[in-house]
C-alpha cells in the first residue's frame, strides 16, 4: 500500500482531493448552500459511473462479446467504487433543507402541485427509499463482481436479467428522489431511463480511456475480420450516445408538446442566465463532435483518435449532469464551491480508482475464497 501511495499517478489526485476537501469545509462557513450544491452535483456524477458500469457488465453477461471482455477490468474497478459514491451523498442527508425545496418547508408556502406530492416527498420516506436503494446496489455490486471475476465461467444469465430489473427500479426511484425532486413541480416518466442511459455513456467512455491508455487497441483484433478492437468499442460507445440522445430528445419533445408551465419551467431555468451556453457546450461535446468522429473509420482506428473520442464523450457526460442538476440548486453565481467540490470529491475518487486498477485482486472475491479454502 505504501508503494501505491508514493506513486505520483495516485498521490497527485489524493493530494488535490485533500486540498479540495479543506476548501469545501472552509466554504461551509462562507456559503454553505453553494458548497452543498457543488458537492451534490459532483457526488451524483461520480455515483453514476459505477452504476453505469454495473449496467454494462450485466448486459454483457447476457449478450457476451469481445467488446465487453476488453473493458471488463476497468468496469469492475468502477463497480467497486460504488460504496465511495454512496458515501459522497451522506453530507447532503445532514442538511436536506439546503438541497431540496420541499424538505423542512412550510407546506402552505409550496405550490399546489408540490403539496400533492408531499405524501411521497417527505424526509422519513425519502431516507427509507435511499437506504433500500443503497442496500440493493451494494448487494448487486458484490454479486456482479463475483459473477465477472476472472476464471468464473459459470453461467449467470438469470442473475444478470433479474439484476437489471432490480437495478432499473432502483435507478428510477433514485433519480426521482435525488434529481427530479430538486424541481419538485417537474414530472417526467422517462427521466429514469434518461439517467440510466447517461450513466452507461459515462462509464463506457471512461473504461475505453483506461483501456486505450494501457493497450494498443487500434491493432488488436475485433469481433469481425479486418475490424480492430478500437472500432468495436467505439461503435458501441456510439450506440450508447445515440440512445442517450434519443432519451433527451423524447423528454424535450413530450414536455414541450404538452405545453404545461410547471414542466416547461424546468427547461427555461436551464436555458437562461448563462446556462444556454452550457447547452451549446453539451451539444458539441456529447453529440456533434463525437458524431463526426464516430463516422470516420480512420479516427476509430487511431490510438489518439479513440482517446479523444472517449474523452470528449466523458467530458460531455459531466456537462450533462452539471446542466441537469446544478441550476436547480443554489442560485449563487460563485464558481469556487463547484471547483472545490470537483477537486475534493473528484481527486479522492480518482486516486482510489487508480489504486483499484493497480490492485484488481482486491476486488476478486472468488479467488480469495478459493485461496482460503
Amino acid at each position: 500500500m505504501k508503494a501505491l501511495l508514493t506513486d505520483r499517478r495516485i498521490a497527485a489526485p489524493l493530494i488535490i482531493g485533500a486540498a479540495g476537501l479543506l476548501g469545501c469545509l472552509a466554504g461551509l462557513f462562507l456559503n454553505a448552500p453553494a458548497v452543498f450544491a457543488g458537492w451534490l452535483t459532483m457526488a451524483l456524477f461520480l455515483l453514476g459511473l459505477p452504476l453505469g458500469a454495473m449496467t454494462i457488465l450485466m448486459v454483457h453477461g447476457l449478450t457476451g462479446g469481445r467488446w465487453g471482455d476488453a473493458v471488463q477490468a476497468p468496469l469492475r474497478a468502477l463497480v467497486a467504487m460504488l460504496p465511495l459514491g454512496l458515501v459522497f451523498l451522506l453530507p447532503a442527508l445532514l442538511r436536506l433543507d439546503l438541497v431540496f425545496p420541499w424538505a423542512g418547508a412550510d407546506p402552505s408556502a409550496l405550490p399546489e402541485t408540490v403539496r400533492l406530492k408531499l405524501a411521497y416527498l417527505n424526509v422519513p420516506f425519502f431516507l427509507l427509499r435511499f437506504v433500500i436503494c443503497a442496500c440493493a446496489w451494494l448487494v448487486l455490486a458484490w454479486l456482479v463482481l463475483d459473477w465477472t471475476a476472472p476464471g468464473n465461467r459459470n453461467g449467470h444469465g438469470k442473475g444478470h436479467a433479474a439484476g437489471l430489473v432490480a437495478h432499473g427500479i432502483a435507478i428510477t426511484i433514485f433519480s426521482i428522489d435525488w434529481m427530479l425532486s430538486l424541481d419538485p413541480a417537474f414530472t417526467s416518466t422517462i427521466y429514469g431511463m434518461l439517467e440510466a442511459s447517461a450513466q452507461t455513456v459515462g462509464a463506457y467512455a471512461l473504461a475505453i480511456i483506461v483501456l486505450a491508455a494501457t493497450k494498443a487497441i487500434e491493432v488488436m483484433p475485433g469481433g469481425k475480420e479486418r475490424v480492430s478492437l478500437s472500432e468495436d468499442v467505439a461503435n458501441l460507445l456510439f450506440s450508447f450516445v445515440l440512445m442517450w440522445t434519443y432519451m433527451v430528445y423524447m423528454q424535450w419533445l413530450i414536455v414541450w408538446g404538452g405545453d404545461l408551465p410547471d414542466e416547461i419551467h424546468w427547461y427555461i431555468r436551464r436555458s437562461d442566465h448563462g446556462w444556454q451556453y452550457v447547452i451549446w457546450l453539451l451539444v458539441l461535446l456529447q453529440f456533434v463532435v463525437p458524431f463526426c468522429g464516430f463516422l470516420m473509420r480512420s479516427v476509430k482506428r487511431s490510438h489518439v483518435g479513440i482517446l479523444w473520442l472517449a474523452g470528449l464523450v466523458l467530458a460531455g457526460h459531466f456537462v450533462d449532469v452539471f446542466w441537469r442538476i446544478r441550476p436547480a440548486l443554489s442560485g449563487d453565481a460563485a464558481i469556487w464551491p463547484d471547483l472545490a467540490a470537483l477537486a475534493g470529491a473528484g481527486g479522492l475518487w480518482l486516486g482510489l480508482f487508480l489504486v483499484l486498477l493497480d490492485r484488481p485482486e482486491w476486488i476478486t472475491f472468488r479467488q480469495r475464497r478459493h485461496a482460503h479454502g
